[in-house]
């Protein structure tokens, strides 16, 4: 079986991750705007595509994934995953099994702002976010909100617009950078928002970060999670990260799973409030967490190629030891010419 992985990006790890588990029984086509980016380097066949938002995408995936006999598709970027998800219905009809959300959940969690407060009226926890500055100013002198408050892009990506504000003045400053980074970025041409809500503000929380990786099988079925501590981001992502202990996290990812009946892995992070974990992101994909995950024991790329031939993986795709610390390391590569 031969594996596409789209927007594959800076991701050459998830690609031998894969060649790994294919064992030789098949190969991993990249695909991705940039022909020289360490994914295409890694994968077996490299393909240049065009940006997700052109109108010859999806036409030249479907393409990619005749000429080559694909028989699973990841994608690897926020952007991608929300078009390919609203295009979807011609993986079911050539038989490829793939890992998209649904065109509903591919936009829900997209958008930050609707994705907090959906995941709050299902009895998961967030931080308070408002999309409206001056809403967000008279919650801080009313007391509903303090200073330190964070902005992001509402549907941004790699900590698009990201600050923390401890006054009015500075709020007033990052929500304005914030929202020009927003439309510079074009990403409301993906999800079509009004220019005073590109910008979501969030109650700062101080406490430790976790990262839980959430695995459902192809009929939306929780499966596994897996947990990790991040301590250093590098480049919008987590570059040194502890594995740690799975079960306080068990009855969130189990709630998760049932409420999205996603397809692979989802990438949950949250941020330690007193007692309480506090979703701050969700990402539908494999995420740049995923290698603390990996290197502690999880096998997500097994399991899926095993689910994608109708077999049951292997008990120890499903587990992790705790205590496992690894960072990501910087290699030299030569690069190779593009096919």
């Amino acid at each position: 079986m031969n594996i596409l992985l789209t927007s594959v990006g800076r991701r050459g790890y998830l690609v031998n991750y894969f060649k790994e588990a294919l064992n030789g029984r098949g190969r991993v086509v990249g695909a991705n705007m940039f022909s020289q980016a360490a994914g295409m380097i890694a994968a077996d066949i490299a393909v240049v595509s065009p940006p997700a938002n052109h109108a010859d995408y999806i036409p030249f995936i479907a393409d990619i994934c005749k000429q080559y006999e694909i028989g699973l598709l990841c994608s690897l970027h926020d952007l991608d995953v929300y078009i390919l998800s609203q295009n979807q219905q011609w993986l079911a009809e050539a038989g490829i099994a793939h890992t998209l959300p649904s065109a509903e959940w591919g936009r829900i969690s997209l958008d930050k702002y609707e994705c907090s407060t959906l995941l709050q009226s299902h009895g998961i926890a967030v931080p308070k976010t408002m999309v409206n500055l001056e809403n967000a100013l008279e919650a801080v002198r009313n007391g509903e909100m303090q200073f330190p408050l964070v902005v992001k892009a509402r549907a941004g990506f790699g900590s698009l617009g990201l600050a923390k504000c401890n006054s009015e003045t500075e709020l007033e400053t990052a929500y304005s950078a914030a929202n020009t980074q927003a439309l510079v970025s074009g990403s409301n041409h993906y999800l079509p928002l009004p220019e005073h809500e590109m910008v979501v503000i969030q109650q700062a929380i101080t406490g430790r970060e976790v990262c839980v990786g959430i695995l459902n099988d192809f009929t939306g079925t929780y499966r596994a999670h897996f947990a990790c501590e991040v301590h250093a981001m590098r480049s919008g992502e987590s570059d040194w990260a502890t594995s740690i202990e799975r079960e306080p996290h068990t009855e969130m990812a189990k709630k998760f799973s049932k409420l999205t009946q996603h397809k692979g892995i989802w990438g949950v992070d949250f941020l330690q409030d007193g007692e309480i974990f506090r979703v701050i992101d969700v990402n539908p994909r494999f995420t740049g967490d995923y290698p603390f995950h990996h290197l502690a024991g999880a096998g997500a790329p097994q399991a899926l190629i095993s689910w994608a031939v109708s077999a049951e993986p292997p008990a120890s795709c499903y587990s992790s030891t705790p205590g496992i610390q690894s960072f990501k390391d910087l290699v030299p590569t030569l690069a190779k010419n593009t096919r």
